[in-house]
């Protein structure tokens, strides 16, 4: 591995670490056979993202340079890709419908959908039963595109290194690069603040390296603000 793959891959995991500022809870209980159900658990909605996330619900190791190519079934049924989107950022949201800072975050994810700030594609892997998802995705009037399935979703959460600590989502550039990942229920102000550098990145205006440590550096100043009017 090159000397600057090294660097971009230890930025990228700084930046994990910085932008997690999650505590796990409540290792949730099959509602489907307990042979077949991982074990997964939530994060709570953040107040404040200032604090490293435990070693468990950390990357397993570096992130890959770009997600995994496993195929799932859309919401009706087709057989898709992530390269079915190629050439536009993504938002790749890994969710279930039991988990509520998943359920909280629709409405920012939603309106990304229907702005495309960059030219976003915001996609939800939902990592859960099919009846389940659906009907949820129904009653929350999800429109965005859902790759759906208990299996592929596990596979691809190994995939990427990751635990499976929902929600969290992974941000991709035009290129299909990943550039960072957000662990934790996404707020408005670290979507800004991700997107603006994925847009700079895909413009030429910065590379790849730098756009991963200026994110890492504003979202731990957002960290720090949070922190301060929680304390105040």
């Amino acid at each position: 591995m090159s000397r600057g793959s090294k660097i971009a891959r230890g930025t990228l995991a700084a930046g994990l670490i910085l932008a997690a500022g999650v505590t796990g809870y409540a290792l949730r209980a099959a509602r489907t056979a307990p042979a077949t159900r991982p074990l997964v658990s939530a994060a709570p909605a953040r107040s404040a993202p200032s604090s490293p996330a435990p070693a468990a619900h950390r990357a397993r190791h570096a992130l890959p340079d770009a997600l995994p190519q496993i195929p799932f079934r859309d919401r009706h049924g087709r057989l898709r890709r992530f390269t079915d989107w190629s050439g536009r950022p993504l938002l790749v949201n890994f969710w279930a419908p039991w988990c509520s800072p998943c359920r909280a975050e629709v409405p920012l994810l939603e309106q990304l959908s229907r702005t495309r700030p960059q030219g976003l594609q915001v996609i939800g892997v939902a990592v859960d039963a099919r009846p389940a998802v659906l009907r949820y995705a129904q009653q929350a009037g999800i429109r965005y595109p859902l790759l759906i399935g208990l299996r592929p979703g596990m596979r691809a959460i190994r995939a990427l290194g990751m635990m499976a600590v929902f929600p969290f989502s992974v941000f991709v550039d035009a290129h299909g690069r990943i550039v960072t990942v957000e662990v934790g229920r996404l707020h408005a102000a670290e979507a800004h603040v991700i997107l603006g550098r994925i847009g700079a990145l895909d413009r030429g205006q910065i590379s790849l390296a730098a756009a991963r440590g200026q994110i890492a550096a504003e979202i731990a100043q957002l960290a720090a603000h949070r922190a301060t009017r929680a304390q105040g």
